[in-house]
């Protein structure tokens, strides 16, 4: 370990290492506390949003604690904001139209929806893929905030500000040929902004949203043309999630928020390194996909372990006829396109990420089969395995209790470099669809879409690129300054 330490390329190899292993196994924690984005959370409005735009989280909302917006939220002056739970009278979700070939269990029958939920509830429900949140929320009802909802509503023709009125590029004049062909610039001018409720659809008239006075209001800077992240800055107290608000800010459970209880209006949240097409936070993402492809690694290269260690050891002791047997096998399968194989395998067995790290340890073995011979061929006839023999041990004890824990170094090092070969090649099988699949990321999946869009997007392949060479070096680093440190013959030249 001495030797490992001097090698300052090998310990910062470790270091960035370690550093990926623990931000990709803690990603639920960093897309909570640190992006506070979820992994699915979808911002349509900012597909391909560059890094740093900002947006108010959908799944973990928070607010600024400024007591001064209550005033724009409540509406009707009453010093409070009052919502009721309405029940639903009608439940249709499309994911719940077998639930009634489900309706009975034994001999049993469950006339209401309460009583069925709560005994399926007590059933397998993976088997049955029936969503008990959806159940659940229908037997309750939900919850119906009249200042809210207004505001919600007004919030609606913001996020169809840009789709609707970026018509002409510039200080263009706004004319009917204009409104058949847009030619938008993802900026709305003073000239394309709605100056009176007849330009608005009808469920956004008599709202407030037309007139110069909200286009200033918006217009921060004051330079007469309204961005996207203007108008996410200027309309954020309008996206109060009146679930979250009830949930974590109504202490008494009296169904009213009032201004001691009101948490602000929601903050905005950067997207560091932009978003994808889906609108989905690119760093979130990209944190999560170190934990699949550094996982597929490590396990990929523990089934080949197994496999190479078994065989090689069992080829190596007995040596004669088994082992040009078994060796023969190894340069039969050598000859064969490997890549080839593996696709071959992930075909038959299915896409899935079990059988992605299955069918890449199934393929990795062969020179791990061949390393772990070669140091048993070496030792068989040393003095503590004639002992062994001589005792009366079992081959089987001889090899797994006494050679193999004496071809350790070695192997070690081989499993060092092959987890980022396999990280390597499960990046260039998702690249051609066959690893990781959508939604499910990984580095190699989020570069094959940033591929598509390489010429207009360049950080949604830049960003992963650089996180998978990184990783891949590093672990190469790591793995040759192991070989240096574990190999005397080495670090005497």
């Amino acid at each position: 370990m001495r030797r490992l330490r001097k090698n300052r390329l090998a310990m910062a190899g470790f270091v960035v290492v370690s550093l990926m292993a623990v931000i990709g196994y803690s990603a639920p924690l960093i897309s909570r506390y640190v992006t506070q984005f979820s992994l699915d959370e979808q911002h349509t409005n900012l597909a391909f949003a560059e890094p740093g735009s900002r947006d108010i989280s959908l799944d973990y909302p928070s607010y600024d604690g400024d007591s001064r917006w209550f005033d724009f939220v409540d509406l009707d002056r009453s010093g409070q904001i009052e919502c009721t739970l309405v029940p639903l009278d009608t439940f249709v979700v499309p994911s719940l139209l077998p639930l009634r070939a489900f309706s009975t269990f034994g001999n049993r029958s469950y006339p209401t929806l309460y009583e069925f939920s709560l005994e399926i509830v007590r059933q397998d429900t993976r088997r049955l893929a029936v969503p008990i949140e959806e159940i659940v929320a229908a037997q309750l009802g939900e919850y119906e905030c009249p200042e809210i909802d207004q505001l919600t509503s007004a919030f609606r023709f913001f996020d169809f500000l840009f789709s609707t009125y970026d018509l002409v590029p510039g200080d263009a004049p706004v004319t009917v040929d204009s409104r058949l062909q847009k030619r938008p610039d993802d900026f709305v001018s003073y000239y394309e902004y709605p100056q009176t409720d007849a330009e608005l659809e009808p469920r956004f008239q008599r709202l407030g949203l037309a007139g110069p006075t909200v286009f200033r209001a918006l217009d921060h800077n004051g330079d007469g043309y309204l961005t996207r992240d203007e108008v996410i800055e200027g309309t954020r107290y309008l996206r109060l999630d009146k679930d979250d608000l009830l949930h974590r800010f109504d202490h008494n459970g009296d169904l009213i928020i009032d201004r001691n209880e009101f948490p602000g209006a929601p903050v905005l949240n950067s997207f560091w390194l932009g978003t994808d097409g889906k609108g989905r936070d690119l760093l979130t993402r990209m944190v999560y996909g170190a934990r699949i492809s550094i996982t597929i690694g490590i396990l990929a290269t523990l089934v080949s372990f197994f496999i190479g260690v078994t065989y090689g050891s069992i080829a190596g002791y007995f040596g004669g006829r088994i082992d040009n047997i078994m060796m023969r096998v190894v340069d039969i399968l050598y000859g064969l396109p490997f890549m080839f194989v593996v696709i071959l395998l992930i075909v038959f067995v299915g896409r899935s990420t079990i059988n992605l790290f299955i069918a890449l340890g199934a393929v990795q073995w062969l020179t791990m089969s061949r390393v772990v011979r070669g140091q048993v061929v070496s030792l068989r006839h040393r003095e503590f395995v004639e002992a062994a023999e001589a005792m009366g041990v079992r081959r089987f004890v001889i090899i797994f209790r006494h050679l193999l824990r004496n071809t350790v170094g070695p192997v070690i090092v081989y499993s060092t470099l092959m987890v980022p070969a396999v990280i390597k090649e499960e990046a260039f099988l998702s690249f051609l669809g066959l690893g990781v699949q959508p939604p499910d990321p990984s580095w190699g999946n989020l570069i094959s879409e940033g591929a598509q869009k390489i010429t207009d997007y360049y950080w949604l392949i830049v960003y992963p690129g650089t996180a998978l060479a990184l990783t891949l070096f590093c672990m190469n680093f790591l793995g040759d300054g192991l070989r240096d440190a574990l190999d005397p013959q080495t670090s005497k030249e």
